[in-house]
This record gives structure tokens, C-alpha cells and sequence, in this order.
């Protein structure tokens, strides 16, 4: 009785190894390209191991967030879910075996709102197994600007715009390699798209003083990044000044020397 209980264990143990996904495709991250287009388009793939004498009862699903966006039963035609209507191609293939045909996704013309985790699932009367990964879409800038000003109490702003972005990113301002922390920092997002516009400003505490300006801006858990700097050449700013100073000191000196000839 023991030796027939060992068999029947081994058994149920093969069974459940029979379905098994290897390796799930998902993109940690995928810039959206803002012109609508074929090149506009991300894979989903997943990879499983499935004998044909078990696959009876084979469905493959794909969810996003939890919620179902894809099925395919390989007998029947994929079905897109209401969510991803128009954005998956159901004639997309990566093979010609009869269990794997329809398995990976082309997601085409993606929106910000896909982001999120994504979770294929594959099942028969015999098994059932599961893998989710997380992919982050980023909607590029459409402005990535660094200046700065002369203000009217005669100190000096520096600023950084990034406009129209999407995920919230990380914007930072550097001096001479630096970082800068005693910065204000302004967010804004908009309504119907969800972007997010940023300007970060630091008024400089020494504004006689040549140095690098930079502006850094990444987003969280991606590769993604922009940096770009300028000189500030502080003594030219001073010089200018005094150039000015002397000149309005001159104008002023000639014009009162003229009003007093006239008396």
C-alpha cells in the first residue's frame, strides 16, 4: 500500500511539471513615440513548456493589472478585451506550432495608462501556471529647457523646465557637478492627458562667480535620462553691470549739466 501511495505522489508531481512557463517578455520600459505608426509597438512574449499529449483544455491568458485584455484557445481566433480594443494585433505570431502560435502580444500605438503589471497565464485540465512583470511607459518631453535670470531685487534664478512628461520625473539642478538642494520645485499635471509639466529654480548665492549650470532629469526604476548645461560667467555679469552703472552715472551727469546751462 505505501509503494502504490509513493507512485500515485510521482504521479500528480509530473502532471503538475507538465505546464510550466520559462520565461515571461515584458519590457521593463518602452518610450512612446507621440506620431502614431507601426514602429509605435511593444512586444509581450511567453515562453511555456507544454507536452501535447496534456494540453487538453489549453487556454493562454494575458491580464493587465488583473484585469483580462487577451485570450487565445488554440482552436479559436484570439479575442482582444474592450480595454486594448485596436492596440493588440491578433494576427501577430512568433510560431507556426499549433501550441504557441498566439501566445505573444504586438501591442501597437500604446498609452500612458498601460502602464503596469502585466501577467500571462496559461492553463489545461492539468495544470495551471502564471508569471506578471512590470512595464512603464514613458511619454518623452516636448520641452527640456535650462536658463537663468536677472531679477528685479538684482539676484539671479536659475530654472529648469521639463514640459508635457510622462511618468512624474526626477528633476535635479547642478552646480559645477554638484547638486543642488535648496531648490523650489513646481508640478503641474494636466487634466486631459495626465503629463506632467516640472520647473525646479535656485537663486544663486554668489552670483559674481563662474560656473557650470546643469539640469538633470531621469525617471524612477528606467534608463531614462536627459542632462543638458551651460556656463554662467558670473564676472561678465559683473562687468556688465558696472559697465552700466557707469553709463546710466554719465547719461544722468550730461543731461543735468545741460538742464543747469539752460538757466
Amino acid at each position: 500500500m505505501l509503494k502504490n501511495k509513493i507512485t500515485m505522489q510521482s504521479d500528480e508531481e509530473s502532471v503538475a511539471t507538465c505546464l510550466k512557463i520559462s520565461n515571461l517578455r515584458v519590457p521593463s520600459s518602452f518610450i512612446v513615440n507621440r506620431e502614431i505608426g507601426e514602429g509605435n509597438a511593444f512586444i509581450l512574449g511567453c515562453d511555456y513548456d507544454v507536452d501535447e499529449a496534456d494540453a487538453k483544455g489549453f487556454v493562454l491568458k494575458w491580464k493587465h493589472n488583473d484585469l483580462p485584455i487577451y485570450q487565445w484557445i488554440p482552436t479559436r481566433n484570439p479575442i482582444v478585451f474592450s480595454s486594448f480594443k485596436g492596440h493588440i494585433d491578433s494576427n501577430y505570431s512568433e510560431s507556426d506550432d499549433r501550441l504557441h502560435k498566439h501566445s505573444a502580444l504586438k501591442v501597437v500605438n500604446p498609452m500612458a495608462n498601460y502602464t503596469g503589471n502585466y501577467t500571462c497565464q496559461v492553463q489545461t485540465f492539468h495544470g495551471l501556471d502564471t508569471k506578471t512583470a512590470h512595464l512603464q511607459l514613458i511619454v518623452p518631453e516636448t520641452d527640456f529647457s535650462l536658463g537663468y535670470q536677472r531679477e528685479t531685487n538684482g539676484s539671479t534664478l536659475v530654472f529648469c523646465n521639463v514640459g508635457e512628461i510622462y511618468p512624474l520625473p526626477d528633476v535635479s539642478l547642478l552646480i559645477d557637478a554638484q547638486k543642488v538642494t535648496d531648490v523650489v520645485v513646481n508640478e503641474q499635471i494636466q487634466d486631459y492627458t495626465g503629463y506632467y509639466n516640472v520647473t525646479v529654480q535656485h537663486i544663486l548665492p554668489d552670483q559674481n562667480k563662474d560656473m557650470v549650470i546643469e539640469c538633470e532629469v531621469t525617471i524612477p526604476a528606467t534608463d531614462y535620462k536627459l542632462q543638458t548645461s551651460m556656463p554662467y560667467l558670473g564676472a561678465a555679469f559683473r562687468a556688465d553691470a558696472a559697465m552700466l552703472q557707469v553709463f546710466v552715472c554719465t547719461v544722468t551727469t550730461a543731461v543735468l549739466a545741460r538742464v543747469l546751462s539752460m538757466f
